[in-house]
């Protein structure tokens, strides 16, 4: 009997791992591609990916929200409006767990503003939470 639970209890350890590296690999595909509409300058795709409950944006430590996608598609605008990526590399991505499920991301990005040649450098933070079978953007934070 002892070997048939232990058994069992193995095989539910190892599809719980399973189930985690699944939820990591689908994590990184969303960073990527959010990742992607960042370094575009996709507002509109950036807050038709906010949860239903709304997306929050602190930028340079200004917390707005939890904005409807309208709303939040206006504010990127305005942070995309006059700057140009230059490069936006892919960071740390990770999930944390709870209930819902949690996670978090993050992106360096390097734009200029129009007409000059200095590049700006900020930290992009983006926390998610896992709703409707996908990962959906709760909060974005931009340090600079």
């Amino acid at each position: 009997m002892i070997p048939r639970v232990a058994s069992l209890a193995l095989a539910a350890i190892l599809a719980s791992a399973a189930a985690a590296r699944a939820q990591e690999a689908q994590l990184e595909r969303v960073l990527a591609t959010l990742a992607a509409s960042w370094a575009r300058g996709d507002a509109v795709g950036l807050a038709a990916s906010g949860a239903a409950a709304g997306l929050v944006l602190d930028i340079d430590g200004e917390a707005i929200g939890p904005l409807a996608p309208r709303q939040a598609a206006a504010v990127l605008r305005r942070l995309f409006v006059d700057r140009e990526t230059v490069r936006l590399d892919h960071g740390m991505a990770r999930v944390v767990g709870g209930s819902p499920l949690r996670a978090f991301g993050e992106f360096a990005w390097v734009a200029r503003a129009d007409g000059t040649t200095i590049p700006e450098r900020a930290v992009v933070f983006v926390a998610l939470v896992w709703e409707d079978d996908a990962w959906r953007i709760t909060q974005i934070r931009l340090l600079r």
